[in-house]
């Protein structure tokens, strides 16, 4: 299942030369990570509520293609792997008016305890809506 967000580059989000920071790629793979969450049916504030974070382990971006600010991107999210105590995540950002490709990338995710930090295991029925979503065709 793809999950697809649609953000148009803001002009604080470039630098001198007109193009996107390097840095927001990271941002706008979180923007479909979030939605991603959300369309499953995971509420990451209750999850933090009950003492349950999500930080990222590891992130990984290939830039192809340099992006302007007002360009419409298409942020396409997937789910690669998937265990009740991580989640991997790839991306890939397209300028929507012509379909170019302009970044992939990948992000590890892990479920820890918010007071240590320590890995825990994600709960059976968010776990379960997370799963019913990548399996999904629609």
């Amino acid at each position: 299942m793809i999950v697809i967000v649609k953000e148009k580059v803001r002009y604080y989000e470039t630098d001198m030369m007109g193009i996107a920071h390097h840095s927001n790629h990271i941002r706008w793979f979180e923007c479909g990570r979030s939605e991603y969450l959300q369309r499953a049916g995971v509420d990451l504030n209750e999850l933090m509520k009950r003492g349950i974070i999500y930080p990222i382990k590891h992130v990984s971006c290939e830039y192809l293609h340099p992006i302007y600010f007002g360009d419409i991107l298409r942020i396409e999210t997937t789910v690669k792997r998937l265990t009740r105590a991580q989640m991997v995540c790839t991306y890939r950002l397209v300028r929507d008016i012509d379909d170019t490709l302009l970044a992939i990338g990948e992000t590890q995710n892990v479920f820890a305890l918010q007071k240590t930090g320590a890995p825990t295991r994600l709960d059976l029925e968010n776990y379960n809506k997370l799963k019913a979503l990548q399996n999904s065709d629609t």
